[in-house]
């Protein structure tokens, strides 16, 4: 390896020697100490290589031996160091453009808005420029942070403000603050779910519903009154707001089914891993090419050789993890699959329960099983506020 780079960094010349004394030729060469590289003698002659340096001393052996030297190839940084000054413009031009594209890597060349709904997205970028933030400025000297909590103080209406940089471009995003609205009249109190009432306490209002009524969801529980004083600021209006508590029980169910055979696919806990290249979209694996396993689950995570802001190198290391799978054979009596069916119906029913609220009776029912199942059904009872604000 290194004997390449050296003969890359000296230049080689390919040549073919003819004439009739090639053996005074060689003589004489190798006298002055040149050295021949792949050296082959055919039917046009002696064909080899030297350096760079060699080549110019082995003149003086092609005329005392009155050969001719033709060159067939050159090789080496030398002669392209020579060709390539031999384009000092297009060499001057590629460093310029170069320079350029650096030196724009490192400014500010778009900005956008992103998350405002109400916000003028001018306005943002005029208050962003105020503060240094703007196309066409060094990136260093913009500092993303202290920009964003300033701009967070000007604008009232923003309850959060990021900016990120991605290469040359600036992302500002904007979380609005969300105003509560103001209902057009007083609230009235509606059922929040079904129900069947138990309590009505109202303290401003008129109760649309009495204890022992069944009520559906949204049904009018206490209705706003009048305002009677005729006043339209909207202080009277909020006073003349329906209000007081409705409570009630309410009912929830949840079903499962658990069959008595069941055959299923698990990961079995076995793992290999593998690694490899990817140019383009060619994969080349440098180690477990193929998964060891019959049933596999197969995660694949790709990361670029290099990268720098937005660019990156279009060759890439796959990692590869094999997750071996098996089939899994379950026989479960009677009982069993009971017993797992009410825990998993009991899990359903209690993710729609809300925190908090007072559990009555909870009814565990059996439902006839079909090909094999098990069903169970669970009932839950509770007691629990009922009214709530209707929507404006």
């Amino acid at each position: 390896m290194f004997e390449r780079i050296l003969a890359f960094w000296r230049g080689r010349i390919y040549f073919i020697a003819r004439g009739e004394q090639l053996a005074d030729f060689l003589n004489e060469a190798l006298r002055d100490r040149i050295i021949f590289f792949q050296a082959q003698r055919s039917e046009k002659g002696l064909r080899a290589q030297v350096s760079l340096r060699d080549f110019t001393r082995m003149r003086r052996a092609a005329r005392k031996s009155h050969s001719r030297i033709r060159i067939v190839a050159k090789y080496g940084w030398p002669f392209i160091a020579i060709r390539w000054w031999r384009r000092k413009g297009l060499l001057t031009g590629l460093f310029i453009i170069a320079i350029t594209l650096i030196s724009l890597s490192q400014m500010i060349l778009s900005i956008s808005v992103t998350g405002n709904k109400v916000l003028g997205s001018q306005q943002i970028l005029e208050q962003a420029a105020g503060q240094g933030l703007k196309t066409w400025v060094w990136q260093r000297e913009v500092d993303p942070n202290k920009v964003a909590a300033i701009l967070q103080e000007q604008i009232p209406d923003a309850a959060w403000i990021g900016i990120e940089r991605k290469g040359t471009h600036v992302e500002i995003t904007i979380v609005e603050k969300i105003h509560p609205k103001v209902p057009s009249e007083a609230g009235n109190l509606v059922a929040s779910k079904p129900g069947l009432v138990q309590e009505v306490i109202v303290i401003q209002g008129q109760p649309q519903i009495h204890e022992g009524e069944t009520v559906r969801a949204g049904q009018l529980l206490i209705a706003q009154t009048s305002d009677i004083s005729g006043s339209t600021d909207k202080a009277n209006r909020q006073q003349a707001a329906a209000k007081g508590f409705v409570r009630g029980r309410v009912w929830y169910s949840g079903e499962a089914m658990v069959p008595l055979i069941e055959d299923k696919v698990v990961e079995s806990g076995r793992l290999a891993k593998g690694w490899g290249i990817k140019i383009g979209s060619r994969v080349i694996m440098i180690t477990t090419p193929n998964s060891p396993f019959s049933q596999v689950n197969q995660e694949v995570v790709g990361r670029p050789l290099l990268s720098w802001r937005n660019w990156r190198f279009p060759v890439e290391v796959i990692n590869i993890r094999y997750k071996e799978l098996s089939q899994v054979h379950t026989e479960r009596s009677s009982s069993e699959a009971r017993q797992l069916a009410e825990n998993l119906a009991r899990t359903e029913v209690y993710k729609k329960i809300p925190k908090g609220v007072g559990i009555i009776e909870e009814a565990i029912k059996v439902m006839p099983h079909t090909n094999g199942q098990e069903k169970v059904r669970i009932e839950v009872e509770t007691y629990e506020d009922l009214a709530v604000y209707a929507d404006p």
